[in-house]
């Protein structure tokens, strides 16, 4: 009884994800097809289509040697058989007009039958891990964080991406003017901050690296604990008289590859989740 139960629930997830990226005219797929994809029989095929019928997600006629055609489909049924009621994406701290654009651009372009939730949280590693654990659908980060954190093993995978500087302008260097580089600050919980840091300072051998947080590197500059750190370009706008003011200079990071994939947002999701993957080609208009 156990194993007939599974069979079903494994028919109606397969059809269902398939049903996913159809749409009001298109042929179901043949029972003999899904059967074979499915690993399953027949019978059970042809139950789980009258499940999605009798359920009235699916409406279908019957086109003889045509096939059979798609009269109807109720997306937000057929997500719930698919276990999605909602959505979660995790994503920064929305303290940009940038990264607030973006979080409407997601909940605008993601036409989806479900109620969409955000989550702001530091540390693109941490928002990675959540992804990966299935404590989220999606997240969003920089591609430089997603392309190392899947070299590194992460399960995971690029689902959307929004071109460069959508996710900052640009990185820069603030350093002390009064002093030559001996001590740069990193903050270990976020993977460009790494990166970038390790990509613009490894091959010095002289410089000692200084775990801090992200958040108080110009209170690190001031108090002469490091003299120097990568940070944010527009976090940097609105404090350009108080670096001024307390002797920090700006200055450029060059335009190699790492910095500049460092400045795009990419949306992230499980390797192989179909259900989700199925729901960003069907919803997503980016």
């Amino acid at each position: 009884m156990q194993n007939k139960i599974m069979k079903m629930e494994k028919a109606i997830s397969g059809i269902g994800r398939d049903i996913l990226l159809k749409e009001v005219d298109d042929n179901l797929d043949t029972i003999t097809n899904y059967s074979q994809n499915l690993e399953l029989s027949l019978g059970t095929i042809q139950s789980a289509l009258n499940y999605f019928v009798q359920d009235e997600i699916l409406e279908l006629k019957k086109m003889g040697k045509n096939g059979t055609c798609i009269q109807k489909i109720d997306f937000k049924k057929l997500l719930s058989v698919l276990k999605i009621k909602y959505l979660l994406c995790c994503m920064p701290i929305t303290y940009s007009q940038r990264y607030k654009k973006i979080m409407q651009d997601i909940d605008e372009g993601l036409k989806v039958p479900v109620p969409l939730y955000f989550s702001h949280m530091r540390g693109g590693y941490v928002r990675l891990k959540l992804v990966e654990e299935g404590v989220f659908h999606f997240g969003l980060v920089s591609k430089l964080a997603a392309q190392n954190s899947i070299k590194s093993g992460l399960n995971l995978e690029i689902i959307a991406e929004f071109g460069p500087k959508s996710y900052v302008t640009k990185h820069v260097l603030l350093k002390r003017k009064d002093s030559a580089i001996k001590i740069v600050g990193k903050d270990p919980e976020s993977n460009d901050h790494i990166f970038l840091t390790n990509l613009n300072f490894q091959k010095n051998e002289n410089i000692k690296i200084l775990d801090i947080k992200y958040s108080e590197v110009i209170e690190n500059l001031i108090e002469k604990k490091i003299d120097a750190a990568i940070w944010n370009y527009d976090d940097v706008l609105d404090k350009m008289i108080h670096l001024q003011n307390n002797n920090i200079a700006i200055e450029d990071l060059s335009e190699n590859e790492g910095n500049v994939l460092a400045t795009e947002s990419v949306i992230v999701i499980r390797k192989n989740d179909e259900v989700i993957k199925n729901i960003f080609i069907k919803f997503f208009q980016k």
